[in-house]
């Protein structure tokens, strides 16, 4: 599937150049380039999770209220131990999903470039045809210039 978003992606550069007037710049946002299987939902909610204020808040409050209430309560009387050994479980797939996040993250930030190049692929182009239109017409004016002054009283005289 790369291949052909890859292919697309060439022949829309590749179209920009050989007519850029007719280029239209995509807005290319996450949800653009999100996965469609299964998998790839389960990251997009897992990201969202992982990455959300409100989890860092919660297990904020949640740590201390552990080092308060396990020792009043009674269910820790040293809270360090346990309380880091709970915490240290999830990280092995907090990381796996950070490096998924950063991945799907660099999956958007690429279709984004792809789309802003073709963009100016197309505007180079049209430069290009500017300047040329704008040498044609100093040749004109170069012309005119030498009509008027060839056929100027000075050089009649």
């Amino acid at each position: 599937m790369s291949t052909t978003k890859g292919q697309m992606r060439t022949a829309e550069a590749t179209h920009a150049r050989d007519a850029p007037g007719e280029h239209v710049p995509r807005l290319v946002i996450s949800r653009d380039v999100a996965g469609e299987g299964v998998l790839d939902r389960i990251a997009d909610v897992v990201n969202r999770l992982i990455g959300s204020m409100w989890l860092f808040v919660g297990i904020t409050v949640g740590i201390v209220v552990w080092l308060f209430a396990g020792n009043l309560v009674g269910f820790d009387k040293t809270p360090w131990p346990l309380l880091l050994t709970i915490l240290n479980l999830p990280q092995l797939s907090i990381m796996i999903s950070l490096q998924v996040s950063a991945n799907r993250a660099q999956k958007a930030s690429d279709a984004r470039a792809m789309a802003d190049h073709a963009t100016l692929v197309a505007l180079h182009e049209l430069s290009k045809k500017q300047v040329a239109i704008l040498d044609g017409q100093n040749e004109v004016l170069d012309i005119l210039r030498r009509a008027v002054a060839g056929s100027s009283p000075e050089s009649r005289g």
